[in-house]
């Protein structure tokens, strides 16, 4: 007797909360981070964006708040870098847009920019620069472009666009891709093989390759290109003991380096060269892996030159 009354209690009690349940009402509707078209720019250059979004995901932006244009990282010590994005002319929207596709988005296919290979934001700007004023009045250091999250900005959007020369342009876009290349390769977006170090000795330190030409010698039959160019003076990346602690990163920003930003032309004198069999492996191994697994060829980053 005292389970049914128990079981007619319960069965009570579930009845009441069922009648006074709330109804739910309509879900607030979500808006878009940003509405398209922004303003005053081009039919043509307003209707890129939105193309780009539509495609994409990714909204290129013109015309933007001041929680997106200025941001503040904390640096060592906790001291403040104040980074201050001045918004460029409308005017010049257009140019912009053919700009960042001919020194960036030209390089990489549309299943690869569809993946996250355009960031989330790209703010066009017409300068970036790092405020240090409050250290020393009149003290600014200026970017051409700046990596923040899921968002890159990039400088330019200004009269001198038309007036860029050949060499500029190409100096812009290396500064552009390496920053984006390290950008894929921290958001998983890009790897690399481990077939490139395989063959690679990184614990035998060589021979210092200053310390004559036969011992420089050993070391590019060892696999290792140089760093850098000081005019045509190649400058080495191996300078003692602590370098080779990072040989491998070394190694690879050497070839990224050459594959990225030198030309055919430039690149003859070691792939030319038979005794550099090592190099030139490495060097096949990079433009294949990227070529079959991304789409990528790099090599056509290298060659462009804008001339």
């Amino acid at each position: 007797m005292k389970k049914i009354i128990f079981i007619i209690v319960c069965l009570w009690g579930l009845g009441v909360s069922c009648s006074e349940d709330t109804k739910i009402g309509t879900p607030d509707e979500i808006l878009p981070d940003y509405v398209l078209p922004q303003g005053d720019a081009s039919d043509e250059a307003n209707d890129r964006i939105q193309d780009i979004y539509d495609t994409y995901g990714a909204y290129v932006l013109y015309n933007y708040s001041s929680k997106d244009a200025f941001w503040t990282q904390t640096a060592v010590g906790g001291s403040a870098q104040i980074y201050v994005i001045k918004l460029g002319e409308t005017r010049y929207v257009d140019e912009m847009l053919d700009y960042i596709h001919d020194i960036w988005l030209q390089f990489f296919p549309d299943e690869f920019l569809k993946k996250g290979g355009i960031p989330y934001r790209v703010f066009l700007a017409d300068s970036i620069y790092w405020d240090r004023s409050a250290i020393s009045p009149g003290w600014y250091t200026c970017y051409n472009q700046r990596i923040n999250g899921n968002s890159v900005s990039i400088a330019g959007m200004n009269k001198d666009l038309s007036g860029m020369s050949a060499s500029i342009k190409k100096a812009r876009k290396n500064e552009l891709i390496s920053a984006m290349w390290d950008y894929y390769i921290a958001q998983g977006l890009l790897n690399v093989p481990d077939e490139f170090y395989k063959d690679t000795d990184y614990e035998k330190i060589p021979a210092l390759p200053s310390g004559g030409e036969e011992a420089l010698e050993a070391y590019r039959k060892r696999g290792f290109l140089p760093s850098a160019y000081y005019g045509e003076t190649p400058s080495e990346w191996f300078w003692g003991d602590y370098a080779w602690t990072q040989a491998k990163e070394n190694d690879l920003k050497s070839f990224m380096f050459h594959l990225r930003e030198r030309t055919d032309a430039e690149v003859a004198w070691f792939l030319n060269n038979p005794k550099y069999e090592l190099i030139q492996k490495k060097w096949n191994i990079l433009i294949d892996y990227y070529k079959k697994e991304f789409g990528i060829d790099i090599r056509k980053i290298g060659n462009t030159t804008f001339e």
